[in-house]
């Protein structure tokens, strides 16, 4: 039997994993601060919005509404335009000490059933399970999002989860047992200060995982890079457009690339090219 899916929308990465997430499912997105969670997940609801027509409510347990849409406008994503057209919504919930209360859990069900909304993310649901003293609580409220939202309702989610640095753990570690599919955002320095970033796919449910680690980049929204390997050429149709030289540089013919350089290659100059002896040029 085949899986229904939902379409991420996110550069890249459908045609990765047969085509997007299984329909009214349950998906962690965890990784360290910084490594791109938060611009994932709106991407998740925005292109679910504007490309799939499926509504979508975003619950924010550490940022007000004001800077998360200030945020997500440097992506080109305009959520307020699609606040007023009622087809998005956003839920304030900063918990700081304070514990969650079921009624707070009873008002993101009211609005999912109000919009009708197919896209829920919970960012990030470890600030709200860390309110909690009893570990049982918090799995109650996992549970809780698993049963009445994802299944019951239809609604696909993506459940945030801060990872501390150094930590191996993700949130209060029962909440990977539950989910359908956990996604890992990392990054990484390389040498000369180069970052890597990387997108692991540890578990997605019914799904046949080809690359389990995909490099992706922030630059101008998020963009998975597909695997370099013979099917990737086959596929390729038609000539590159070409990039033009400036007035004093040559252009490597990668506009990204002429970036890092920084016209390091002048016209009238030598330039040397130093490789490992393994690398073919062929």
């Amino acid at each position: 039997m085949t899986l229904e899916r939902v379409e991420t929308g996110i550069s890249g990465l459908d045609p990765l994993i047969s085509g997007g997430f299984p329909k009214d499912s349950l998906i962690i997105v965890c990784g360290n601060p910084g490594t791109g969670k938060t611009i994932f997940a709106g991407s998740f609801v925005y292109n679910g919005i504007t490309q799939c027509g499926e509504n979508g409510v975003y619950v924010s347990f550490s940022e007000d509404k004001r800077s998360f849409y200030k945020f997500m406008e440097a992506f080109g994503f305009n959520f307020k335009k699609l606040e007023e057209e009622n087809k998005f919504e956003f839920i304030e919930m900063v918990t700081g000490r304070e514990q969650i209360q079921p009624e707070a859990m009873a008002t993101v069900l009211g609005v999912v059933q109000r919009l009708k909304a197919k896209r829920l993310v919970l960012d990030p649901i470890s600030a709200a399970l860390n309110s909690f003293e009893r570990t049982s609580d918090a799995r109650a409220l996992v549970h809780t999002v698993f049963s009445k939202i994802t299944k019951a309702m239809g609604c696909t989610t993506l459940m945030i989860v801060e990872v501390p640095f150094g930590s191996k753990i993700i949130g209060l570690g029962m909440e990977e047992f539950v989910a359908d599919g956990i996604i890992s955002l990392e990054k990484r320095e390389l040498e000369h200060s180069l970052l890597l970033r990387e997108l692991k796919i540890l578990k997605l449910r019914g799904t046949r995982i080809q690359h389990a680690v995909l490099a992706f980049t922030l630059e101008g929204g998020f963009h998975v890079f597909r695997p370099i390997g013979p099917e990737a050429f086959r596929s390729i149709k038609g000539r590159y457009e070409i990039v033009p030289h400036g007035k004093e540089y040559f252009s490597l013919g990668i506009c990204d690339l002429d970036r890092v350089v920084a016209g390091m290659i002048r016209q009238g100059a030598y330039d040397l090219l130093e490789s490992k002896i393994m690398l073919c040029f062929r």
